[in-house]
């Protein structure tokens, strides 16, 4: 009922013409008199009757006759029924709309004897899900591979009698409920947010087709997921190992993955003519050694990046640990390209030896010089050093910093550190020799020469300084494309090794399509971040005259400061020309000076042809439908390790010295510490 059927019903009751003129009055414990006038008042009515607990109110109709009123009385009934509080509360204070999950379904999972499961195991898991959405708790009394009986956990208690009971038959393998008192006689079910048979078998059906699509999901994340999906609250440790039982469903267990690298080996090789998969194993002890893996796609694709190679090891986070190797390269987009993987037991000089020769036998033939980069990691330098001696070899300058900070470990305060390792920037930087003993003899003056002096003769200067390497380095200075591809596999790495690999595989596959058809409908020639790179040059060398000096060689002049630029040899004074690889604005200057065009002075690799180039040979995918057919049948036992004490590591632990500098907030000084942990005493800042 409204206002408007409440006024149609009091004409037709005291039978009003259109002519009659009347009002409505009720009184309520807050108010003798409340006037009824419109569709507002008729809800305040029913607030008013919900809040004093009225089952009905008194409405007095008053007839306007000329100066005079005539009144009488009409009931309005149940007004308990007829309001909704929701219509007159704030957002804040409304029930909000019922939501429903996956799990209502569960209550009916179990209905009637006679009815059939697939199996016992469908059965059983079934049995779980149908007691943690009614909110009741059961024991076995009774649970072998023919038959299943449980009750309720409040029988011997409460008396209850609920039961099931189930067996399967002979016949088709079947499961049969053949008894089922689906009456509880114990207290009251609730349903909890939680339950204590909400174990990771059934989170693990939930969830399962999740993290076969995203293996990077986190057990946080899963939590999370799960309670907003299923409404249902689980713990950290029934979230995680819920995701191992995926992963293990996915590709068997851990133990078993080192059985199927045998299986992937052939797998990848007849799928991926040309790649290269070497498998080692023990032949006195039948475990496994070690594994290398290279896709013919991607050993195509690297004619066409950079000639640079970035070595680096990352630990293993499955059961077995071990470490992951990989050789990463560079396209003309500043991006990386995987090369290479090996997994091994760890970063040994023996493993690094079994890299590198096979790292050889991929770039012998197509006949290119390999700048290699490293953070000088264990076994690396004298494995690198055998297999390729001649090839450049540029250090880390991150890790070289770090190491030099442990120098000054209890020597100097953070700022005299803070100090030194900017000084140690401008020497490593430094362009030609004349600035490099310029900043030399500052770093000695900061961080004192004996310590500085032993320091440096550890370290070859070709290897680490830009002013005494001798090739094109494209202004690499760090091993920051290896990070980001440790980074980029952050997920696999806690994968059994055949997973890893297999989940790698996939990822770099992804990829590399993905970039193919990306680079498809670039426009410009250069690939775009180098295309931006030129024109922010070709804005700075606006500012310079060129002057001409013979046949190719300018001088290139501003206000300030001259260069001298061949571009016949491709050379300039400022030397980033040579370091970069790409013109510098000098350059750029002079080339336009010239009348010619700057593209054709400008590496092919960062060209956008060579970029489509990169990624135009395609990873094959693999098939496994057949791979119970395989004819290996060789069983590899996985390596011996010892586990650690305490916790499993799970992230990449940090250098010494790595943390970076930040400034106080409450001393003004820089250090590992901010206004919260500060413990400098203020009056001897005063």
């Amino acid at each position: 009922m409204n206002y408007s059927d409440l006024i149609q019903s009091i004409r037709k009751r005291f039978k009003f013409s259109s002519n009659d003129s009347f009002h409505l009055e009720y009184s309520s414990p807050a108010c003798s008199s409340v006037y009824l006038d419109n569709e507002s008042d008729f809800k305040m009515l029913f607030c008013c009757a919900k809040i004093y607990h009225m089952d009905n109110v008194l409405v007095t109709v008053v007839k306007d006759v000329g100066k005079s009123c005539s009144s009488t009385s009409v009931v309005v009934d149940d007004c308990a029924e007829m309001i909704d509080e929701n219509d007159y509360l704030g957002d804040a204070f409304k029930d909000g709309p019922q939501k429903f999950f996956l799990s209502d379904e569960w209550g009916s999972y179990l209905s009637h004897a006679g009815q059939k499961f697939e199996s016992i195991a469908d059965f059983r898991d079934k049995l779980r899900k149908f007691a943690v959405q009614s909110g009741f708790h059961y024991v076995l009394s009774r649970n072998d591979s023919i038959y299943v009986n449980a009750v309720c956990a409040n029988r011997d208690v409460d008396h209850c009698g609920w039961e099931v009971l189930g067996s399967v038959a002979s016949i088709n393998q079947c499961f049969y409920i053949t008894r089922f008192n689906n009456v509880h006689t114990c207290r009251g079910m609730i349903r909890n947010r939680s339950h204590r048979q909400l174990g990771s078998k059934i989170v693990r059906t939930c969830i399962e087709s999740t993290v076969c699509l995203n293996l990077g999901l986190k057990p946080r994340e899963i939590m999370s997921n799960f309670k907003s999906t299923y409404g249902y609250e689980i713990s950290y440790k029934v979230a995680s190992r819920a995701k191992k039982r995926c992963v293990e469903k996915m590709y068997g267990s851990e133990c078993d993955s080192f059985s199927m690298l045998s299986w992937f080996r052939e797998a990848v090789l007849e799928t991926n003519p040309g790649s290269s998969v070497v498998l080692e194993v023990d032949e006195s002890t039948e475990r496994f050694k070690r594994v290398f893996v290279a896709y013919a796609g991607q050993i195509q694709g690297f004619k066409f990046s950079l000639p640079v190679l970035y070595v680096d090891g990352a630990f293993g986070k499955s059961k077995y640990k071990g470490q992951i190797l990989a050789a990463t390269g560079r396209n003309g987009n500043k991006g990386f390209f995987p090369l290479a993987l090996c997994f091994c037991d760890s970063e040994t000089e023996e493993n690094w030896l079994f890299f590198f020769k096979n790292l050889k036998a991929l770039l012998e033939p197509q006949g290119r010089i390999i700048t290699f980069i490293s953070d000088r990691g264990v076994g690396l330098l004298k494995a690198f050093d055998l297999i390729f001696p001649g090839n450049p070899h540029l250090y880390c300058y991150h890790h070289l910093r770090y190491n030099l900070s442990r120098k000054y470990k209890n020597k100097g305060g953070e700022i005299v550190v803070a100090d030194v390792l900017q000084k140690f920037f401008k020497v490593a930087y430094a362009s030609t020799e004349k600035s490099f003993y310029f900043h030399l003899k500052n770093l000695r003056d900061e961080g004192g020469a004996a310590t500085i002096d032993e320091f440096i003769r550890e370290i070859p200067l070709e290897h680490w300084c830009r002013a005494f390497f001798k090739g094109c380095r494209y202004g690499i200075m760090a091993n920051g494309i290896a990070e980001s591809f440790n980074n980029w596999i952050v997920a696999e790495r806690s994968l059994p090794p055949f997973a890893m690999l297999d989940q790698t595989r996939m990822k770099e596959m992804k990829m590399m399509s993905e970039r193919s058809v990306e680079s498809k409908s670039w426009t410009t020639k250069l690939t775009p971040k180098m295309e931006k790179r030129l024109k922010e040059q070709l804005d700075r060398s606006r500012v310079f005259r060129v002057i001409a000096s013979h046949e190719n060689v300018y001088e290139v002049r501003n206000d300030k400061y001259s260069y001298s630029v061949d571009i016949s040899t491709r050379t300039c004074s400022c030397v980033k020309w040579q370091i970069n690889c790409f013109p510098c604005a000098h350059a750029l200057a002079a080339i336009q000076g010239a009348r010619l065009d700057v593209y054709d002075f400008i590496d092919p690799y960062f060209t956008a042809e060579y970029y489509r180039m990169c990624y135009s040979f395609p990873i094959a995918p693999l098939s496994n439908v057949d791979a119970s057919c395989s004819s290996t049948e060789d069983f590899i036992l996985p390596p011996v390790t010892k586990r650690p004490a305490g916790r499993p590591k799970s992230k990449r632990i940090a250098s010494a010295g790595e943390k970076k500098l930040i400034r106080c907030g409450r001393c003004n000084k820089m250090g590992h510490h901010n206004k919260k942990s500060c413990t400098e005493p203020l009056n001897m800042l005063l």
